[in-house]
């Protein structure tokens, strides 16, 4: 599916956005301290919502992070 953006959602698995797009383990690494845990090793099940939720993490930001990380950088040099 070329050309189509795939998008991430809070009702995506941690280790579904982990195995679509590797890049992101960098995101939840500097959600570890907020989380005061490794969301890896404790809910790699878990939706982005529940994590959010249950880690006290600010969802939209999440989400946002990890979307800038699939993204990639903006620079457009020709």
């Amino acid at each position: 599916m070329a050309g189509k953006p795939e998008f991430i959602t809070p009702e995506m698995t941690i280790l579904e956005v982990l195995h679509r797009h590797r890049q992101t383990e960098a995101v939840f690494r500097r959600y570890e301290q907020d989380a005061k845990g490794c969301l890896l090793c404790q809910a790699l099940f878990a939706t982005l919502a529940e994590a959010a939720a249950k880690y006290g993490l600010d969802l939209d930001r999440l989400v946002g992070d990890l979307e800038d990380c699939v993204a990639g950088p903006t620079d457009q040099a020709g």
